[in-house]
């Protein structure tokens, strides 16, 4: 996260149309073709309050804007490009963020349910420092916490 960056719970999703403006000119940068179904997903990205699977980002569209495999497709070469953040969960499925420059955050994701929160923050200078140290460059992490969130704890005890 960078420094000044304060984590409010709404700050991802707010300003959407500054970030598809801002994934836009990733892709021109990148000479990636700007099509009618990308665009649609980048604006349904944008909008999101959290990370998104392929399959709610096909649903949000809708059958006739956009099929799965072009959906799929889409997100591993925005993802390369860096205008999408791929979030993988344990068992080998993934959901995608739109990047915010300068903004970056974990989640903590229920094992039972699939609740999705933001925490706070992150705080790898130690990892990133000991990576260095090894000699290592253009340094990036991924992270998520899994546990059991306290709506499916309670039912699981009732």
């Amino acid at each position: 996260m960078s420094p000044g960056h304060r984590h409010d719970e709404d700050c991802c999703g707010a300003g959407s149309g500054d970030r598809v403006e801002t994934a836009l000119l990733r892709m021109k940068e990148k000479a990636m073709r700007i099509t009618s179904p990308r665009l649609t997903m980048l604006r349904i990205l944008a909008a999101a309050k959290h990370p998104l699977s392929a399959e709610q980002i096909h649903e949000a569209a809708g059958d006739d804007k956009l099929d799965l495999v072009t959906v799929y497709r889409s997100l591993v070469a925005m993802d390369d490009a860096g205008i999408v953040q791929r979030h993988p969960l344990e068992r080998g499925r993934s959901l995608y963020a739109l990047v915010t420059p300068g903004h970056h955050h974990h989640h903590v994701i229920c094992r039972r349910c699939g609740r999705i929160e933001r925490l706070p923050g992150c705080d790898s200078s130690r990892l990133e420092a000991a990576a260095k140290a090894k000699g290592f460059g253009e340094l990036t992490h991924v992270m998520e916490v899994y546990g059991i969130c306290p709506g499916c704890a309670a039912s699981s005890h009732a």
